[in-house]
């Protein structure tokens, strides 16, 4: 009766008695029936009857009908079942002698235990068969490995209490702001930083915006700052080499025209100087990830460098770039915004993303751009902490002021949303906060300041 072994020796771990005691309370009504029907499900037994017992639980109780002895013969009639439950007799037999009184918790914890138990060996087992084959390199059967065993231990960890009282959390707030070096990433363009506070650990932040406005430079200036700030990064770029990614940010540091660096015959002896300097003054510990980018990739080399260097800023530039799981590029973002999620809270860093939009904006679209218009935008309005949207008239329509900017916080944890001021410097490809704009915000700290 039992399921085929999948293992020859030893047998798989399990607990046939224990399983008959949580079906039995299941279907006599037991005061923790609701628990337990929320709780357990067919790939928490072992037994082969004990799991088409327990299916058809699940199913009666998805379908929100009432689950009893009489519902659940039914139901294993209907799908042809019963003689795998080990027919009626065998059935009827559970519900015999199950205390009314009766404590499940241990029962539940160490049938979840053996269910994780079974699933770690099925993954060795088939990670070792991968291994045995070599029809992969090493390093990407590591990360699937990782990936398996990561995705059994939240799994594991589902039904346990994460709860925390407000008067623990408030002390945990308290002592997260008096700390001076917590983690904030600042993106230079003063207005933003003052909306969103900067961004934090656990966090993941979206850029967005039309092809060409912006939205890696105002990524690579915040890189930049962090860098200043002390904390570093990892860019993964699917776009652009790590050279053509560095040529912009160069010319800026050097103060040459960015047109030069495509055309070096232009480059003078003086220009040459301040490339030089400008180089020899690039962090070491930050990296850049150029080649085409796999999600299983990006995990890698993340934890690799916050294990080795520290990693306080996570880059990915851009989604649609980024090879990921999933039966349909919907669902391979859905993993993927998950997936840098995940990793920020992993690494205790900040995720940004750069994201493409669903379609070009015109019109009222484009004066009120919206979270709708995000590619993907599903998963990226439900997962991201931020979602900053960078827009530059003059390349949308080929018209007016060619340094005209404007960044608009979409969503914000903190529920603080709206636009910020900002020009972009054609020269320096930075984006920069208006001297009147500036001069506003440095009355309104000296007024804070005389009012404290």
């Amino acid at each position: 009766m039992n399921k085929t072994i999948e293992t020859t020796e030893p047998t798989m771990p399990h607990l046939p008695e224990v399983e008959k005691v949580i079906l039995g309370a299941i279907l006599e009504g037991h005061k923790t029936r609701a628990a337990l029907l929320e709780q357990m499900g067919p790939q928490d037994y072992f037994m082969s009857e004990h799991e088409a017992i327990a299916g058809a639980i699940q199913q009666l109780h998805s379908k929100g009908r009432a689950v009893d002895l009489l519902s659940v013969q039914t139901e294993l009639s209907r799908t042809e079942k019963m003689t795998i439950a080990g027919g009626i007799g065998y059935l009827a037999s559970l519900c015999n002698g199950i205390p009314a009184g009766l404590k499940l918790e241990h029962h539940i914890r160490a049938l979840k235990d053996r269910a994780a138990l079974r699933a770690v060996i099925r993954a060795a087992n088939a990670i070792k068969q991968r291994a045995f084959e070599a029809s992969e390199d090493a390093n990407t059967l590591l990360d699937c490995a990782i990936e398996d065993f990561s995705a059994i231990a939240r799994e594991s960890a589902a039904d346990e209490d994460h709860t925390i009282s407000y008067r623990d959390a408030s002390a945990a707030l308290l002592s997260n702001l008096e700390k001076s070096d917590s983690l904030r990433i600042h993106t230079d363009l003063s207005g933003l930083d003052e909306l969103t506070g900067g961004f934090r650990a656990g966090e993941l932040v979206v850029f967005t915006g039309g092809t060409g406005h912006g939205k890696t430079l105002l990524v690579q200036q915040t890189r930049r700052r962090a860098c200043t700030d002390g904390y570093h990064s990892l860019f993964c770029s699917g776009e652009m080499l790590a050279p053509q990614l560095l040529a912009r940010e160069l010319a800026a540091n050097a103060h040459v025209k960015p047109s030069k660096m495509r055309l070096p015959h232009r480059l003078t002896e003086q220009d040459w100087h301040a490339l030089v300097a400008a180089a020899s003054h690039q962090c070491t510990r930050c990296q850049i990830l150029d080649r085409e980018l796999a999600l299983a990739m990006i995990r890698r080399v993340a934890r690799r460098l916050k294990g080795r260097e520290g990693l306080e800023l996570l880059i990915v530039d851009y989604d649609e770039l980024v090879t990921a799981p999933g039966k349909d590029e919907f669902e391979q973002q859905r993993n993927i915004v998950r997936g840098l999620k995940s990793l920020a809270m992993e690494l205790s860093c900040v995720a940004i993303l750069v994201s493409q939009l669903r379609k070009p904006l015109t019109g009222e679209d484009a004066r009120r751009p919206t979270l709708a218009g995000l590619y993907g935008s599903g998963a990226k309005a439900k997962h991201a902490s931020c979602v900053v949207f960078v827009d530059r008239p003059f390349v949308r329509d080929l018209k007016g002021d060619e340094t005209e900017a404007r960044v608009i916080v979409l969503k914000h944890r903190d529920g603080r949303v709206g636009r910020v001021e900002a020009t972009f410097n054609i020269e320096t490809l930075r984006f920069e906060t208006p001297a009147i704009a500036r001069h506003s915000s440095e009355n309104a700290s000296e007024r804070t300041a005389a009012t404290d």
